[in-house]
């Protein structure tokens, strides 16, 4: 039996990982009692040269046992340690496991385990949501933008159409992005593929464990890691038909309202004035008395 992951001893072993090997070699160790009926049965896994490992790779050998078969005794007879030397190794190995940290905690309960997929399930559903919503905010947007494009002939308001489109191309696939990354976390803890913090929203928790001596990421790798949405989303159903279809249509209103755009006119054409009317205003004359002699009463 060998873990998925590399390890070259059984130090390397997390304690979830030696939880998940110790089930699977009882589950095997029932099967092979089943399936052969052995008078007995040797576990054996081997650490270091000294102990005959000679493969740098943790892995568990299952020998089913019979009385003189092949395999032979594995014990020697007797050993030539003294009493002292092996009460001083009692001693030091008991000092050794209560300096040990404490036992991993127990196995996530049925119960817990069903609230913690109700957490993550709650993560996807809104991030599926807001990957819906992103199309219908794009719609209005990408429809102002082109339709008054095409009719007062702007093609700068395409072009900012089209940048639209493409931003919000990148914040939907974010969003599928996070979604996948949720889905997957949903995966482990339902299968119990391996055991991950408890209650954890955070999806690199489902990712498995680098192997050991892998260098560490430089920067530019963390922000794509990050920022960047993988290829496998761009390609996805939900996002490359939409998007490339309304950055064809963005481009080609752009062209049209620049193909269609009229001509400015000439600010240094002559213009001529207006004709001048001239009009005669004719006006009865009224004569207007400029003095009056007044006679003197008697």
């Amino acid at each position: 039996m060998v873990p998925k992951r590399h390890m070259e001893d059984i130090w390397e072993l997390e304690p979830e990982e030696s939880a998940e090997l110790s089930t699977a070699v009882l589950r095997l160790s029932s099967a092979l009692r089943s399936a052969l009926l052995p008078e007995g049965l040797n576990v054996i896994q081997s650490n270091g040269e000294a102990a005959t490992q000679t493969v740098p790779h943790l892995h568990v050998h299952l020998v089913p046992r019979r009385s003189g078969d092949a395999m032979g005794p594995i014990w020697p007879p007797e050993t030539d340690y003294s009493e002292a030397s092996k009460d001083e190794a009692l001693r030091r190995v008991r000092a050794a496991v209560q300096a040990a940290p404490p036992a991993a905690r127990p196995e996530l309960s049925p119960e817990d385990r069903r609230k913690h997929l109700d957490y993550i399930q709650a993560v996807v559903t809104r991030q599926s949501a807001a990957s819906s919503s992103a199309k219908g905010w794009l719609l209005p947007v990408t429809t102002a933008a082109f339709g008054f494009a095409l009719t007062q002939h702007l093609w700068p308001l395409a072009l900012l159409g089209v940048i639209a489109v493409i931003l919000f191309a990148y914040l939907d696939a974010n969003y599928l992005r996070s979604e996948k990354a949720f889905r997957k976390l949903y995966n482990t803890v339902a299968r119990a593929e391996r055991m991950v913090p408890r209650f954890t929203l955070d999806p690199t928790d489902a990712d498995e464990p680098p192997p050991k001596g892998t260098p560490e990421k430089t920067k530019w790798q963390k922000f794509k890691q990050a920022y960047v949405p993988e290829r496998s989303v761009w390609r996805s159903w939900s996002i490359a038909p939409f998007y490339i279809a309304m950055l064809v249509l963005g481009v080609g209103v752009l062209i049209a309202a620049a193909i269609t755009r009229p001509a400015p006119t000439s600010t240094h054409e002559n213009l001529e004035p207006p004709p001048v009317t001239q009009t005669e205003v004719s006006t009865p004359s009224v004569h207007v008395p400029t003095s009056a002699s007044v006679a003197p009463s008697p």
